[in-house]
């Protein structure tokens, strides 16, 4: 694969391209935020929808024994996950999946826990759905982050006080935007926490083929035994093989009562079939799409090594967290994100996520997507070094 094509997205309804450019007065960004992939998708996964789009007929339609099979093969090769076919569920995408989540375990005026720094969309579907936020942040660790279990305590007591019962938890791993995958201690205790205060764990594990360290991913999928049941997770294909405009979703359940309380909530939201091209594109990802994944592992941790080395020379008092998976950059300037931000948009013509919209904990902090070809990512570091001197 040839990820050093640099695509023009200009007029395709691009979130991350076609919004910047079209402002007023921000005419050619470098948009490095929006967390989806500047390449190609896989070219099975084209060649899948070319085939379907050439029936003339688009029917509603429903994921047969194939998919499942296709997807079940997939995590046991891939990550090492044993999965029934009837443990798996389709949504429409993750986020969807999350809000019925909540209405599956959760009432109006409960609490969901949830530990910032995290992926922004997090606050607002919790508020948004009238549950209450309950915040236990993470701990810096030298140059990453750790759950903070102690501090979970102290929220989840705090919470009690107040009046909130806490009846849920809204995790990411690996996590966006500190970039770290849990270890199998971590991921114990967590559902340790979690069961001895009779929470559900709703994990977002969207980001889970993109592994960069050394340290191998494990889903939460894969903790079996009692400590298992009551967690559901959030996966698909759609990070992995840069068809998040697609919108596809599996909702993995290990205990039949959660699956059956997220088909009903699923179900009432008014999803019934998913989309015609996200199946057949899905299909051919997960059957073919294996040494596509590894070649693009490949690239995105020569971007992240470009990144290291940049910083070192040119930019040495911002500090990059330690990126074991997704394709984000959690940088640490030290300065008033948000004014930062618009800076380098005003002045330096490049995108990114200021930090403090990942929760206050994320001040001085932006996330940067290096899931670009190397000539853009190394326009768009000079840009920044050139801004900030």
């Amino acid at each position: 694969m040839n990820f050093d094509e640099v695509i023009d997205r200009g007029g395709t309804g691009s979130i991350k391209w076609d919004n910047p450019k079209n402002e007023p007065g921000l005419p050619d960004i470098i948009p490095l935020w929006v967390a989806d992939m500047d390449f190609a998708a896989p070219p099975a996964v084209l060649r899948a929808i070319r085939k379907r789009a050439l029936h003339p007929v688009f029917g509603y339609t429903r994921p047969g024994s194939e998919y499942l099979e296709a997807v079940t093969a997939w995590y046991a090769a891939r990550q090492g996950l044993e999965l029934a076919t009837e443990d798996i569920s389709m949504a429409p995408a993750v986020m969807p999946a999350i809000a019925a989540a909540l209405h599956a375990f959760t009432r109006r005026g409960e609490g969901v826990m949830v530990m910032p720094p995290v992926y922004y969309p997090f606050f607002s579907i919790v508020e948004e759905n009238g549950r209450v936020l309950v915040r236990a942040p993470l701990a810096r660790a030298g140059g990453g982050w750790d759950l903070d279990f102690e501090g979970m305590a102290r929220a989840a007591e705090t919470a009690a006080r107040e009046g909130t019962r806490l009846r849920a938890i809204l995790f990411s791993s690996p996590h966006n935007p500190v970039g770290r995958v849990w270890t199998a201690g971590e991921l114990g205790r967590l559902l340790d926490f979690a069961q001895e205060r009779g929470l559900v764990v709703i994990c977002d594990e969207i980001h889970s083929d993109i592994i960069l360290g050394d340290r191998p991913f494990l889903s939460l999928a894969s903790i079996t035994g009692e400590r298992a049941r009551g967690a559901v997770v959030l996966s698909g294909p759609n990070k992995t093989f840069n068809i998040a405009g697609l919108h596809i979703c599996q909702v993995i359940a290990r205990g039949e009562e959660e699956r059956r309380a997220m088909r009903r909530a699923i179900s009432a939201g008014g999803f019934g079939e998913p989309n015609i091209f996200s199946l057949a594109a899905a299909q051919a990802a997960y059957r073919e799409g294996g040494p596509w994944l590894d070649e693009l592992l490949a690239y995105l941790r020569g971007n992240l090594a470009f990144i290291h080395d940049f910083l070192g020379t040119r930019l040495p008092e911002v500090a990059l967290s330690q990126v074991e998976g997704s394709y984000l950059a959690w940088l640490d300037f030290c300065a008033d994100d948000k004014a930062l931000a618009l800076r380098l948009e005003e002045t330096g013509r490049v995108r990114l996520s200021p930090g403090s919209g990942f929760g206050r904990e994320g001040s001085g902090f932006l996330r940067l997507n290096f899931a670009c070809p190397r000539a853009l990512l190394a326009e768009g570091l000079d840009r920044i070094a050139k801004t900030i001197r």
